[in-house]
């Protein structure tokens, strides 16, 4: 009799940890900074002309009041393990555009009517795996720029994602350097096209 009571209580005991283990597979919410700057290629001329800048959050994936969110960190429950960005995403990327446009020479009072720039935002997306384990990620950011120069435009659209394989659900400071890392590496990418440069004459 003793020795089934015995077991009795070790076969809860083992049920209550399963429990504990799986629960804490539930991931929690994530927020990343993303920079705010970013050093692009010194212009050829000189420019001192003014640019008004309006980034607009199109993505059909995000809730009108999910803005500041990438996504989800994958897991069980994805959807109650978000990733998010210090602030809504159009507001950081237009502090960025700002400052990117600045280092091209733009900004400056000037008789000649300011460029209008539009940075429409299609995606920008990180998602992991659902269920246990989270195994593999993936960072996925569209753009589409339009410039306005009178009675000229130019539109053209920029893109980047990358997929990794990971052996859990990365951290923070992992998510924070590989999202700016790809964000980056597109920002590149747009201020050294040749077209867009040439177009905003620099």
């Amino acid at each position: 009799m003793r020795n089934r009571v015995l077991k009795a209580v070790t076969g809860m005991g083992l049920g209550v940890g399963m429990a504990i283990g799986l629960s804490g597979c539930v991931l929690a919410p994530q927020t990343i900074e993303l920079n705010e700057s970013y050093g692009i290629e010194a212009p050829t001329a000189s420019v001192n002309r003014g640019a008004l800048i309006r980034v607009v959050d199109q993505r059909d994936d995000i809730d009108a009041d999910e803005k500041q969110s990438l996504g989800s960190r994958g897991g069980r429950l994805a959807e109650n393990s978000p990733l998010h960005v210090q602030d809504e995403l159009s507001a950081v990327l237009t502090r960025r555009l700002q400052d990117s446009m600045a280092q091209l020479g733009y900004g400056a009072s000037s008789p000649l009517d300011p460029v209008k720039l539009e940075l429409a935002v299609n995606r920008f997306r990180y998602s992991c795996n659902e269920g246990f384990l989270v195994t593999a990620c993936s960072v996925s950011i569209r753009f589409n720029m339009t410039v306005i120069d009178g009675d000229t435009t130019f539109t053209k659209p920029y893109g980047l994602s990358e997929s990794r394989r990971v052996a859990a659900a990365p951290v923070k400071e992992y998510n924070e350097k590989w999202v700016n890392g790809v964000l980056d590496r597109l920002w590149e990418y747009i201020f050294s096209d040749h077209e867009l440069r040439e177009y905003l004459g620099v």
